[in-house]
C-alpha cells in the first residue's frame, strides 16, 4: 500500500529544516516519519543516514546508506558515505571495495575526476588493491598526469613482484617509461 505523499513531502520538509539547524535527534525523527511512508525512498534514506551519522550513529547511518545503495545502484553518493563509515570503523578493506564500486559509478558517468578521487581513497585504504592501482595508471595516462601514471605503474610493479609475477612487474615497470 502506498503512503502518504503529503505526509513523506512534509516529514521530509522538517527533517530538512533541522538538519539545518543542526537538530540532529529532531531531523532523525522526521526522516523515519517520511520513511515510515515510502519505506523504499533513496532520499528519505539518505537523509536519515547523513543525520544518523552526524548524530555519531555510525552502525545505523551504515545500514540506512546500504540500503540507499541498494535501492539506487546508480548513484555512487551512498557508497561513498558508506565507505567513509566503513572507515571510521576501521573496516579499511570493505570501505576499500565499497570506494571501488563507487569509481565504477562515475566511470560509467564519464565523471573521470571522482572516479579516481574514490580509486585514489581505495588505494590509500588497502595499498595492495591491484585493479585500484590499475585503474588509476590508465585514467592518469589517459587524461595526460604523466607523473602520477608513472607513480601508480611502479605500484602495479610491486604488487606483480610481490605476488611473484615478474613477468607482469616487467610489464607494468614497461608501461611507466614515458
Amino acid at each position: 500500500m502506498p503512503g502518504r505523499r503529503d505526509v513523506f513531502e512534509q516529514a521530509m520538509r522538517h527533517g530538512h529544516s533541522a538538519a539545518w539547524d543542526q537538530q540532529w535527534d529532531r531531523a532523525i525523527a522526521a526522516y523515519r516519519k517520511a520513511i515510515e511512508e515510502f519505506p523504499e525512498d533513496p532520499n528519505a534514506l539518505s537523509s536519515l543516514g547523513l543525520a544518523l551519522l552526524q548524530a555519531k550513529r555510525l552502525d545505523e547511518a551504515l545500514a540506512m546508506y546500504n540500503r540507499a545503495a541498494k535501492l539506487a545502484p546508480d548513484d555512487p553518493v551512498p557508497l561513498e558515505k558508506s565507505s567513509d563509515i566503513l572507515e571510521r570503523l576501521g573496516r579499511l578493506d570493505d570501505a576499500s571495495q565499497q570506494y571501488m564500486a563507487a569509481a565504477e559509478i562515475h566511470l560509467t558517468r564519464r565523471d573521470v575526476d571522482k572516479a579516481i578521487d574514490n580509486w585514489s581513497r581505495a588505494s590509500r585504504l588497502a595499498p595492495g588493491r591491484l585493479v585500484a592501482h590499475q585503474r588509476l595508471a590508465l585514467a592518469y595516462e589517459r587524461t595526460g598526469k604523466t607523473r602520477q601514471a608513472v607513480v601508480e605503474y611502479m605500484a602495479v610493479a610491486r604488487i606483480f613482484q610481490r605476488n611473484g609475477d615478474n613477468e607482469k612487474a616487467a610489464q607494468a615497470i614497461e608501461r611507466a617509461r614515458p
